[in-house]
Formats: C-alpha cells, sequence, structure tokens
C-alpha cells in the first residue's frame, strides 16, 4: 500500500467516520494512546473489508495509524490532508 496523500476524486467512499477533532494536544504524546483504542473500537462496529475514515487535526496522527494498521493488519488505503488542519485516514478492516 502506498501510503502518499490520495488527491479526493480518488478517494475510496467510506462505511463510518470517526472524528477525533480538538480532542488530541498537538506534541503532548497521548495521540496514539487516545486515536488507536478509538479506531479499534469502530472498527468493531464494521464487517471485515469495510473502510472507516478516520478524521484527526493531530499532524503525528499520520504515522501513528500507519504503525497501528502494519501491527494490527488492517489496511491504511489512504491519507487525504485536502483540508487545512485535518487529516482523513481511510482504513479497510481485515477480513472478519
Amino acid at each position: 500500500m502506498d501510503e502518499t496523500t490520495t488527491s479526493e476524486a480518488s478517494m475510496p467512499r467510506a462505511d463510518a467516520v470517526l472524528e477525533m477533532l480538538g480532542l488530541l494536544e498537538e506534541g503532548d504524546g497521548t495521540t496514539c494512546a487516545l486515536l488507536t483504542p478509538a479506531i479499534r473500537a469502530k472498527l468493531r462496529e464494521l464487517r471485515g473489508g469495510q473502510v472507516l475514515e478516520v478524521r484527526v487535526d493531530a499532524p503525528e496522527a499520520r504515522e501513528d495509524i500507519a504503525s497501528w494498521c502494519r501491527i494490527s493488519g488492517h489496511e491504511l488505503v489512504a491519507f487525504d490532508e485536502g483540508t487545512p488542519g485535518m487529516l482523513r485516514a481511510y482504513v479497510r478492516k481485515k477480513p472478519d
């Protein structure tokens, strides 16, 4: 999977959205500790193969999400940074 930012025209269709805007303090080291459990919980609501759109405004979340996907086995489909101050990550749930 190419973890480069993808154009909006080629963004996958999300089956669910998780917004973590304004909840994370930049540079305080808690991004991964708050974000990854929230992603995990939201993915439990989805079927295998469905896509979760994660919206976050913490810049360090890009690497946190990519690392978590590699460890957990879920697919990081794309990143979108087209909206200033917000990162959108698209995560496909691994098969059930």
